[in-house]
């Protein structure tokens, strides 16, 4: 582990005052997990919002997501250094629980960040009000590693995702306006079955991989849980994280397309995407949208594939 060394003036300087530049954090998020820095205007997630998901999950939510979360370098998680929590509060209530002790009680924040080597860098506070030293973290992987993103909007403001249909079975994607079956409408259903229903039903068709791939970073509305948005899930991937499985536009393989959402424990953002090869065995839904609001009709739709195909 490489730490960076301070010299005596900015020790003095850490210890007895805010690093010029550095600001209160403000806590953000209905479950307070990102947190706000007003001296670079960036919007962080809490480091253990995806803890024990490696750096492969995380460069896929980063590459996949619509939102606008970034790779935070090391010179951003440096520049946080003086930052303070507001008064009454503490650090770890602002940017989540520790990723390890230093010291009689010191907290230190470890996570994955743009740079390779070394692979990881920490932050720490010597009283859990300011933050002070910071530096590189080799061997990331074993030190229960969160991820530092950083976000130039406020993702509470963005565009979300949001139940529609009289029972719960649509989904409304605010930024697109397209309204989306709950993949769980369609399981049971063979890819021609379902083929068949959109022949039936005008205005619906597959989606495609990009407007699967788009719902990657949205918050549901009102921070619930996404299984109250999206239905039930396909999978569980354990401990509660849900993964959605559908059918979708490509019948070749891979034909399949799944969703995930791994914020423990809210699963309130959607922070996982890939296809799946061989979808048929995994009791598949389907991914199919319109640009109409269907709700006025809901009930009978669904009456109709219940008649057609149970």
């Amino acid at each position: 582990m490489f730490l960076r060394v301070l010299t005596i003036a900015a020790l003095i300087l850490t210890a007895g005052a805010v690093v010029v530049g550095a600001a209160e954090l403000v806590d953000r998020g209905a479950h307070g997990e990102f947190f706000y820095d007003s001296a670079t205007g960036l919007t962080w997630c809490d480091p253990d919002l995806l803890t024990e998901a490696g750096r492969d999950p995380l460069n896929a939510f980063i590459a996949n997501n619509s939102t606008g979360w970034v790779w935070a370098s090391s010179a951003q998680v440096d520049a946080l250094s003086g930052s303070t929590a507001p008064a009454g509060s503490s650090l770890e209530a602002v940017m989540g629980p520790r990723q390890w002790t230093v010291g009689s009680d010191w907290p230190r924040w470890i996570g994955y960040y743009a740079g390779l080597v070394p692979d990881g860098w920490l932050i720490q506070s010597a009283d859990n009000a300011v933050l002070a030293d910071s530096g590189g973290q080799s061997g990331v992987a074993t030190w229960n590693p969160g991820g530092w993103f950083v976000n130039a909007s406020d993702p509470t403001t963005l565009p979300r995702l949001q139940n529609a249909g009289s029972a719960g079975q649509y989904f409304r994607d605010q930024a697109t306006g397209l309204y989306w079956c709950d993949p769980a409408q369609f399981v049971g259903l063979t890819r021609a079955e379902v083929a068949t229903w959109l022949a039936a039903h005008s205005g619906w068709r597959w989606a495609v991989a990009d407007e699967v791939r788009a719902l990657v970073g949205r918050l549901s509305v009102g921070d619930v849980p996404l299984v109250e948005i999206l239905g039930p899930p396909q999978f569980d991937l354990g401990g509660g994280q849900p993964r959605w499985i559908g059918y979708y536009a490509q019948a070749t393989e891979p034909d399949g397309l799944l969703l995930e959402a791994n914020m423990d424990p809210y699963y309130s953002l959607m922070t996982g995407y890939g296809t799946q090869t061989g979808a048929a065995s995994w009791s598949p839904g389907a991914w199919v949208v319109t640009d109409s609001d269907p709700t006025p009709i809901d009930g009978a739709s669904w009456g109709e594939v219940k008649r057609a195909y149970r």
